[in-house]
């Protein structure tokens, strides 16, 4: 009887000081969409995943677990990844600037209840010059990329005050 006591005791003790803490730091990623309309990554797959992928690392970085079962629901849509390009030459010098834009839109939801929606963006430069003209043929660079992404959804989280 005293072993059971203790049990109980102990399963009480452990739930009033963790258990209710993690039950507030939990989310659930439901859903990432591609909502881009036009270009090379208008419905591209593997931009929601890489998106998702990254919400979770920024969300666990800031201390959340990630729980399927949570109340707190975060559903995110791509709205837009472009590059722009600038170039600037002097004989045989030049200096090229690429600035990866990337706009997200979150909606946070407790249960069915929509909380807050917002929309960020995040944008990444990557500059370089050089003494020799090189033509990279405007492909998108994956430190920039993932630079870009990265900053945006933390600052989707932010604005979502999560």
């Amino acid at each position: 009887m005293k072993l059971l006591r203790r049990i109980v005791l102990c399963t009480v003790v452990y739930l009033t000081l963790f258990g209710f803490e993690t039950q507030d730091n939990t989310i659930h990623i439901a859903d990432v969409k591609n909502q881009i309309v036009s270009g090379d990554l208008a419905g591209n797959r593997n931009l929601e995943f890489g998106v998702s992928n990254i919400l979770e690392e920024a969300l666990q970085d800031q201390d959340y677990y990630l729980d399927p079962s949570s109340d707190l629901r975060l559903e995110v849509n791509i709205l837009f990844f472009g590059k722009q390009k600038s170039t600037a030459q002097l004989a045989v010098y030049s200096r090229n600037v690429d600035i990866t834009n990337v706009i997200l839109e979150g909606t946070l939801y407790r249960g069915n209840k929509k909380i807050r929606s917002k929309a960020v963006k995040g944008q990444s430069k990557n500059i370089s010059t050089a003494t020799l003209i090189i033509d990279q043929g405007g492909e998108f660079s994956q430190a920039s990329v993932s630079t870009a992404l990265k900053k945006a959804c933390i600052e989707l989280i932010e604005k979502l005050k999560l």
